[in-house]
C-alpha cells in the first residue's frame, strides 16, 4: 500500500474513533475530546509499528480506536 493511502486511512480512523469516543458516556458524564485525539494518534502510531500489509492497516485502526477510547476516559 502506498504511504499516502495509509496516511489518509490513519487520519480517517483517528478522527472517527475520537469522535465516537467523545460521544461515549461514562458514569460522571465526562468526555475528554483532546485526550481522545491524542490517544487515537498515539494508538495509531503504535499500531503502525506492528506487522505489515493488511495486518498493519488493521493494527493501525485498532490502535487508533483503542487509544481514543482510553484517552477520552483519562482524567474522568
Amino acid at each position: 500500500m502506498k504511504p499516502r493511502i495509509i496516511l489518509k486511512s490513519f487520519v480517517a480512523v483517528t478522527v472517527l474513533a475520537a469522535g465516537l469516543a467523545g460521544c461515549a458516556s461514562s458514569p460522571s458524564n465526562c468526555a475528554n475530546v483532546p485526550g481522545a485525539v491524542i490517544g487515537g494518534v498515539a494508538g495509531g502510531i503504535l499500531g503502525s509499528a506492528v506487522g505489515g500489509g493488511t495486518g498493519r492497516d488493521i493494527a493501525i485502526g485498532a490502535g487508533a480506536a483503542t487509544g481514543a477510547v482510553v484517552g477520552s476516559n483519562y482524567g474522568c
